[in-house]
C-alpha cells in the first residue's frame, strides 16, 4: 500500500485538510481554540525542524514527529478556516437589519433566474439606508421580485442597484430529508432573503463603471454568445438547450424537457462543467499546439489558456462547476509546463486544495463531491474496465474496443457517483449508464460545431449558420434520446442511502482495487460478495414499524401520516397538486409503502382523490370503517380515530373546535393553532386542566409571531402532556 500511495504528496496532504474542515463544521468549538491549536503546532514543528537543522546529522527525510507536528498544523488551520467561515458573519452585515424596512444598494452576482411569477437573484450589499442614515454594509442577500405573466426584467450580472424590503431569515428544511435552502445558502454566504412585491421598489444604476473587466470583456462576450445563438438557432428547446450548455442558462428548459434529463441520468450536461471547461481546453491545445515546441511557447500556451478560463468564468457568472473545472484544468496544464511527471489522481488532489484554500465550505457541495468522486472514479476503475478490450485483436475488436473504452469511462463515473447522487437527490439513473454515451457524444459535437459558428458570426455571419445548423442538428438529437431513455419506466430508482451505507461502498471498491493490484482474484470475488450481501439483507434487518405519528409540511399546511398495526393513513394532501411529491418523499422515508385511506380534513376533495390508496374518505363522508382503525367526523373540524388496540386520538383544526370535546374524550388530541393570543392561551390551558388528555401534539402555524411562539413554549414548559411541533 506504501507502493502505490507514494507518487501522491496531494493526495494525502488532501485528506488532512478535509479532515480539518469537517472537524471545524462539526464540532461547536471557538475558532479560538483552532487557532491556537494552529499556532501550537506551528511552533513545535518549527522548533522540531530547527533542531534538526542544528544537529547537522544526515537524515533521511523529515522524523515521524516533525511530520505529525506539521499534519496537526494544517488540520488546527483549515478546521479555523471552516469554523470562521461557517459560523461567523462581520458585524456589518446585512443580519443586523432583519425585520427591518431598510433601503439596500449594491451589485448583482448572479443571473436572475426567472420563475412563473418572478425572479430570483445574490445581491452584494455595499449600502443599507435605516433608520435615516446611510453606512456601508457588507453581506450576500437572495432577492425575489415578483413580476407580473410577460413582464420583462432588465437586470443583469453586475448592475448595481437599489431596492427596498424587509431582510429576513432563509427558512430551512420544512420536512426531514427535505432541501434545506438555509444551510445551502449560509455554505455560499448568502445569510437572509428579501421579498419584492414589484419592479416599483428597485431602481437599477446600470453596470458597475469600475469594474473594467466586466466593463470591456465579460459582458460583450456574454452578450455575443447569447446575441449568436438567437441569430442562428431557430426559436425552440433546442435554442434553449443550447444557452443552457454555453451560458447555464438551465431555467430557460422547458421543465418537462429538464425532468427527462434529469430521469435520464444526463443533466450534468445542462450545467456548463467540467466537460465544457474539458473540450474548450482540448481545441485550444490542438489549435496552439505548434506554439508548445519551446518552454516560453509552453509558458504563452499556458497563460493563455488560463486568461480564456478566467473570461468564461466569469462569463458563466462563476458557476462552481466551472470553477473547480477550470482550477484543474490549470493545475494539470501547469504540471506538463514545468515538466514534471504528474499523476492525475494528484493533479486532482492539487487543484482540490486550491479550490478548498478558497473556500472550505465547497467541501460540503454537491458538484464538488460529484465532481471529485466520478473524475477519482474514472482515474481508478477505467484502466481495470478498459483492460478486457487491449489483449484482442481482429476487425470486430477493433470496432468493439472504442465502444467498450467510451462505455468503461461512462460506467466508471457512474459508479463512483452514484452514492452521492443518491445520497443528496433519493434516486439513481439506471438509464444513465447507456445514455451518457450518446448524449455525452452528441453534446460534444455541438459544442464543436458552435464554436467555428462564434467565430464566423464576427466576420462571415453568412457562413456561420452552416455549422449553427449541424448544432441544432446535433441538439435535435440528444433531446430526442434522452426523451426516450427519460421516459422508460425503469429509467430512475429510488433509493437514499445514509453515510454508513456509503463509506461501506466505497471502502469496498478501494479494498476491491487494492486486491487485484495484488492480484488477488479471489479475495476481490469475496469482497464483492460480501458487499452486495451487506446492501440485500441491511433493509430487511433495518426494516421495522412505520412510525406512529408523522408531519409533513406542505406548503402552508400539515398532513398526518399514521400508522399502526401494519396500516398506514394520510390526513390531508396539502393545497397544491405538486404537494404529492413531499408527501410521498415523507412516505418512503418513514418506511410507508402504501396507503390504506386518504382521509379529507383541511384540504380539497380532488386533491386527496389524487393520493393513491385503498380507500377514501372525503368530506361529505362522516366515517370509514377498517380492519384496523374505525373513523368518524363528529363536526366538520373534528375527526375520531379509534384503533385496534384500544387507544384513540382526535385531531382538531383549530382550538375552537377543541373546546366541543367533552370529559370523556381521547387519549392523545392534535390540534393545528393558526393563531395564539393570552385569550386562546387561557381558554386552551383551561382544557388541558379539565380533559387532561395523556398527550397534546400542537401543530403550530408558520404564520405565528414571536409573542405567540413564546406563549407556546410557556405552555410547553408548564404542561408535560403538551408538545410543539
Amino acid at each position: 500500500m506504501k507502493t502505490i500511495s507514494a507518487p501522491f504528496p496531494a493526495l494525502r496532504l488532501l485528506m488532512t485538510v478535509c479532515m480539518g474542515i469537517i472537524a471545524g463544521v462539526w464540532f461547536s468549538l471557538s475558532v479560538y481554540f483552532w487557532i491556537v491549536l494552529s499556532l501550537a503546532s506551528l511552533c513545535l514543528f518549527c522548533f522540531l525542524l530547527v533542531s534538526k537543522l542544528k544537529r547537522q546529522v544526515p537524515e533521511h527525510g523529515l522524523s515521524f514527529t516533525t511530520v505529525v507536528a506539521y499534519s496537526f498544523f494544517v488540520f488546527s488551520s483549515f478546521a479555523a478556516f471552516s469554523d470562521y467561515a461557517f459560523r461567523y458573519v462581520a458585524s456589518d452585515t446585512v443580519m443586523s437589519q432583519l425585520g427591518k424596512k431598510v433601503l439596500l444598494y449594491g451589485k448583482v452576482v448572479s443571473r436572475p433566474h426567472r420563475y412563473g411569477n418572478g425572479a430570483q437573484w445574490i445581491f452584494d450589499v455595499r449600502e443599507v439606508f435605516s433608520d435615516g442614515e446611510s453606512r456601508k454594509a457588507t453581506g450576500k442577500i437572495k432577492v425575489f421580485l415578483r413580476l407580473d405573466e410577460g413582464e420583462q426584467l432588465d437586470v443583469e450580472v453586475g448592475d448595481m442597484i437599489r431596492i427596498k424590503g424587509s431582510p429576513a431569515r432563509i427558512p430551512g428544511a420544512a420536512n426531514p430529508g427535505d432541501f434545506n435552502a438555509h444551510e445551502h445558502y449560509w455554505k455560499q454566504g448568502v445569510h437572509a432573503e428579501l421579498f419584492c412585491p414589484g419592479p416599483w421598489v428597485m431602481r437599477n444604476y446600470g453596470i458597475d463603471e469600475h469594474d473594467f473587466f466586466e466593463v470591456t470583456l465579460v459582458r460583450p462576450v456574454r452578450r455575443y454568445i447569447s446575441r449568436s445563438i438567437d441569430e442562428l438557432v431557430p426559436p425552440g428547446h433546442e435554442r434553449q438547450f443550447l444557452k443552457g450548455i454555453f451560458l447555464g442558462q438551465r431555467e430557460l428548459l422547458d421543465r418537462e424537457v429538464y425532468r427527462q434529463f434529469q430521469a435520464a441520468g444526463t443533466a450534468h450536461v445542462l450545467a456548463v462543467s467540467g466537460l465544457h471547461v474539458g473540450l474548450i481546453v482540448i481545441a485550444m491545445l490542438v489549435l496552439l499546439q505548434r506554439f508548445r515546441t519551446t518552454v516560453a511557447g509552453r509558458w504563452m500556451v499556458f497563460l493563455f489558456i488560463a486568461f480564456v478560463l478566467l473570461v468564461y468564468c466569469s462569463v458563466t457568472e462563476n458557476a462552481p462547476s466551472v470553477r473547480r473545472a477550470s482550477i484543474m484544468a490549470v493545475v494539470l496544464i501547469g504540471g506538463s509546463v514545468t515538466g514534471r511527471r504528474s499523476f492525475p489522481l494528484n493533479s486532482l488532489a492539487a487543484a482540490d486544495l486550491v479550490i478548498l484554500s478558497l473556500d472550505p465550505l465547497e467541501l460540503f457541495s454537491a458538484g464538488f463531491l460529484m465532481t471529485n468522486t466520478a473524475v477519482a472514479s474514472i482515474i481508478l476503475l477505467y484502466p481495470t474496465l478498459s483492460r478486457s478490450s487491449t489483449n484482442r485483436n481482429g476487425l470486430k475488436q477493433a470496432i468493439f474496443r472504442p465502444v467498450w473504452n467510451a462505455f468503461s469511462v461512462s460506467l466508471a463515473a457512474v459508479i463512483g457517483v452514484a452514492p452521492v447522487i443518491a445520497w443528496f437527490f433519493g434516486t439513481f439513473s439506471l438509464a444513465g449508464l447507456i445514455a451518457n454515451l450518446p448524449v455525452v457524444f452528441l453534446v460534444s459535437c455541438m459544442l464543436y460545431t458552435m464554436l467555428p459558428a462564434f467565430v464566423l458570426n464576427l466576420v462571415l455571419p453568412g457562413l456561420a449558420i452552416y455549422p449553427a445548423s449541424s448544432a441544432w442538428f446535433f441538439a435535435k438529437i440528444t433531446l430526442g434520446l434522452t426523451d426516450f431513455f427519460g421516459s422508460q419506466h425503469w429509467a430512475v430508482v429510488q433509493i437514499r442511502p445514509d453515510a454508513f451505507d456509503i463509506t461501506v461502498y466505497y471502502m469496498a471498491i478501494l479494498a476491491s482495487l487494492y486486491l487485484l493490484h495484488r492480484q488477488k482474484p479471489v479475495l476481490v470475488l469475496t469482497t464483492l460478495l460480501c458487499t452486495v450481501n451487506y446492501f440485500v439483507w441491511t433493509p430487511v434487518l433495518r426494516a421495522g414499524n412505520s412510525p406512529l405519528l408523522a408531519t409533513v409540511t406542505v406548503g402552508r399546511n400539515v398532513a398526518l401520516l399514521f400508522s399502526a398495526s401494519g396500516s398506514s393513513i394520510l390526513i390531508d394532501a396539502g393545497s397544491k397538486l405538486y404537494h404529492q411529491g413531499t408527501i410521498n418523499r415523507q412516505m418512503r422515508r418513514s418506511g410507508v409503502e402504501k396507503l390504506d385511506a386518504a382521509v379529507q380534513f383541511a384540504s380539497q376533495d380532488s386533491l386527496v382523490a389524487a393520493i393513491g390508496a385503498s380507500h377514501y374518505m372525503l368530506s361529505r363522508d362522516k366515517y370509514l370503517v377498517l380492519p384496523d382503525f374505525v373513523l368518524a367526523r363528529p363536526h366538520k373540524h373534528l375527526l375520531k380515530l379509534w384503533i385496534s388496540d384500544g387507544s384513540s386520538i382526535v385531531f382538531a383544526a383549530n382550538i375552537n373546535a377543541l373546546l366541543r370535546l367533552d370529559s370523556a374524550t381521547a387519549e392523545r388530541v392534535i390540534v393545528k393553532v393558526k393563531r395564539f393570543g393570552i385569550e386562546e392561551y387561557l381558554r386552551f390551558e383551561r382544557w388541558l386542566d379539565t380533559v387532561q388528555p395523556s398527550e397534546c401534539i400542537v401543530l403550530s402555524s408558520s404564520g405565528l409571531k414571536e409573542r405567540e411562539r413564546g406563549l407556546l413554549r410557556y405552555l410547553d414548559e408548564k404542561h408535560e402532556m403538551v408538545t410543539i411541533d
